[in-house]
């Protein structure tokens, strides 16, 4: 294992330069262990391009180490084992470069290099011995050529792992946290580190469009990935359907056989890809704009629906609520609930559920009853707050069924002159 170079950063031009030679000749002479481990000629590098359907390009490439007879994961385990994981890392590295470097692409159509780095060496003490930035420089390359890709769950110092990304972000390299959504990510520790994008896992992808769950913590990550100013990779997109699902999501860059798999530098013809990106794009935006139309449709449905059962009530007495709320639920299907307010959010008549609902056997989801207090739901006071005459809610768990739920609340005029807040829950599909 070589020793930890802490005075590189801060070193003279002189020392500098001479660091740099050292670095420079490890990277490009590898030990004879190291050839041992992997002779140079069973050394092969692939790529495959990353995309993005907004922009309809390839706006990266991964680049993978193929090894000839032997799978990659065992020649890093047989490298560890020999005490020489460092040396076939960088080695792994120079030689994407350089063939990165070869790829001879115009500069301004240059995608970026997704570059993998063993992240457990971080534990081993090689933050800061300045190898990357040599490794590129060595190769023509510049910092702002290249996405480096960590496993943020292979290193326990964090402080480490945050004084790694951050002076290479001073560099001007890209930072991507690898593998999200596998094994204990620690979503506080990302946050810290404020990557520039973040890679969902394919176990996360595989059948996101068939999988509620999956897609709710894809939201959450995608609302992280924005909270915090990350960019959301979805990688591992293998058919149509886990495109467009991930894409309605808001995932930005995709990565997958749906696109191309891994290939040689010879065998890539990224132009192809072009047909494929505007048509993905196409059919997007087709299924967006559907979106737009149906959420704006299914709000005025609401709020007419709101309308009609306030005219129901208008012009009959407060006593008489109940009998006509049961009435009205019981014949409309877009109901979960329905119950009424007074002016001071306290509940006045019970609570009706829709058709085909009984109520929760579980007493955590149990229906409000006559006089409990709603004045600090949000239903309530942002519409009495406010000044409004209807508020829609989002999305959220209802506490009468447990289900989820979106409530609008309205204002209702009496003929009396006394002000209540209709509120209908609205079912929504599981």
């Amino acid at each position: 294992m070589f020793p930890r170079v802490q005075c590189c950063w801060i070193a003279t031009n002189v020392i500098r330069r001479h660091s740099r030679s050292m670095v420079h000749a490890e990277l490009m002479e590898p030990t004879m262990e190291v050839s041992a481990i992997l002779p140079s000629n069973q050394l092969n590098i692939h790529f495959q391009p990353i995309v993005s359907l907004k922009q309809t390009s390839v706006v990266g490439l991964e680049a993978l180490a193929r090894p000839a007879l032997m799978g990659v994961g065992q020649k890093f385990a047989k490298a560890r084992k020999a005490g020489k994981l460092l040396e076939l890392d960088r080695r792994c590295r120079i030689r994407a470069m350089e063939a990165y470097r070869d790829l001879n692409l115009p500069r301004s159509l240059r995608p970026f290099l997704f570059l993998n780095f063993e992240t457990s060496l971080i534990d081993e003490g090689v933050e800061g011995s300045g190898a990357l930035l040599e490794a590129t420089e060595a190769t023509g390359l510049e910092p702002s050529d290249i996405v480096i890709e960590l496993n943020e769950t292979k290193v326990q110092d964090t402080m480490t792992l945050k004084r790694f990304v951050e002076r290479h972000r001073e560099l001007g390299f890209l930072i991507a946290i690898d593998d999200l959504g596998s094994g204990h990510s620690n979503l506080p520790r990302i946050a810290e580190l404020r990557p520039h994008i973040i890679k969902l896992d394919r176990s996360l992808i595989a059948g996101v469009d068939r999988d509620f769950c999956k897609q709710e913590m894809m939201k959450s990550l995608i609302l992280l990935g924005k909270t915090i100013g990350t960019l959301v990779l979805a990688e591992g997109v293998e058919t149509q359907a886990e495109l467009d699902t991930c894409a309605a999501l808001g995932a930005e860059f995709f990565q997958g056989y749906h696109f191309a798999r891994p290939k040689p530098a010879a065998n890539l013809h990224l132009a192809a890809l072009h047909p494929v990106l505007m048509e993905a794009a196409r059919r997007q935006r087709v299924k967006a704009v559907a979106a737009i139309r149906a959420r704006q449709m299914e709000g005025l449905d609401l709020i007419n629906l709101a309308r009609a059962g306030c005219e129901g009530l208008r012009h009959i007495a407060a006593q008489m609520f109940d009998g006509a709320l049961a009435n009205w639920v019981g014949t409309n299907t877009m109901i979960e609930a329905a119950y009424v307010l007074d002016g001071d959010g306290l509940q006045i008549s019970n609570t009706h559920l829709g058709q085909g609902l009984p109520p929760s056997r579980n007493r955590l989801f149990t229906p409000a009853t006559r006089g409990t207090d709603h004045a600090n739901k949000e239903y309530f006071f942002s519409l009495i707050d406010t000044g409004l005459h209807e508020h829609i809610t989002d999305t959220y768990i209802s506490l009468a069924t447990g289900q989820r739920c979106r409530t609008v609340a309205t204002r209702l005029e009496h003929a009396s002159g006394a002000s209540f807040v209709l509120c209908i829950d609205q079912r929504l599909k599981p």
